[in-house]
């Protein structure tokens, strides 16, 4: 019975460990750069769009290149 108990509470973590690890592995926030205000590249353009980041508590602001459809994040 004993062994039991210990290998429930073993799989439990090992699960939990799991589920961790690819949550962090699909967040895109975890993953997300920010670039420095003069690191834009050329072609990107400010948009009216901005948010605060969760983790840094900082302002970001969003740049679009209109040719390519990429757009980056920039720490002001």
């Amino acid at each position: 019975m004993m062994k039991f108990i210990i290998g429930y509470f073993m799989f439990q973590i090992l699960l939990l460990i799991v589920i961790l690890i690819i949550t962090h592995r699909t967040d895109k926030n975890s993953r997300k750069k920010f670039f420095q205000p003069n690191e834009v590249p050329e072609g990107f353009e400010k948009t009216a769009e901005s948010f605060i980041d969760t983790k840094t508590k900082m302002v970001i602001h969003v740049y679009y290149n209109q040719h390519t459809g990429k757009r980056i994040y920039v720490v002001h």
